[in-house]
């Protein structure tokens, strides 16, 4: 797996937010079961699971953006763009800096205002619980944040690379190479 030249905190802080999400996420399995326990058991729920369980999954998706990001596990579609020359794949970085400059602008102005809206008015959730709605959307907020800031470092690095005349994709496809090379190393010590 490349790199991308991004900084050990940008790369700690998304692996410590994946955690998170990996954690809150045996959580909520662990709340799961101990809800249909009861159901079984005592015939009826355990007061508030299904509230805390809607928000820590819309908290538990949105963690791992920049973690996905980092480690290069987003879906990504590069078939058109191998087979362009230099300055096209340049004039491709360009534009993608510029669309994710512009989302990341209007997603995160947008987030702001409501969670600014959630807190100001003391939004609750609609349930018996009437959990404060504003805590999921900060971590909406900086997960987008941080996955914002980490496509437009690896995109700039990208930039950077087609600039200076290397391949960005030969690049990332020998990384693989050499990743797969050393885990079969480690297999054939066995």
């Amino acid at each position: 797996m490349m790199n991308f030249g991004l900084p050990g905190a940008l790369r700690s802080a998304a692996s410590w937010l994946g955690t998170i999400a990996g954690i809150l996420l045996l959580f909520v399995g662990g709340l799961t079961v101990a809800d249909v326990v009861s159901r079984n058991v005592r015939g009826q729920s355990i007061l508030g699971v299904v509230e805390i369980s809607t928000l820590l999954l819309v908290t538990i998706a949105f963690l791992g953006l920049a973690a996905a990001e980092v480690n290069s596990k987003h879906v990504t579609v590069s078939l058109v763009e191998e087979h362009l020359g230099q300055n096209g794949r340049i004039a491709l970085s360009v534009l993608r800096s510029i669309f994710l400059v512009v989302l990341a602008i209007a997603l995160l102005t947008g987030m702001s205002v409501v969670l600014e809206s959630a807190f100001t008015r003391g939004e609750t959730t609609n349930d018996i619980l009437r959990l404060p709605t504003w805590p999921a959307k900060v971590v909406l907020l900086l997960s987008f944040a941080f996955f914002f800031v980490t496509a437009l470092w690896k995109e700039f690095f990208v930039l950077r690379t087609l600039r200076s005349g290397h391949d960005p994709f030969a690049m990332e496809q020998q990384a693989e190479l050499d990743r797969a090379a050393k885990e079969l190393e480690v297999t054939d010590e066995r």
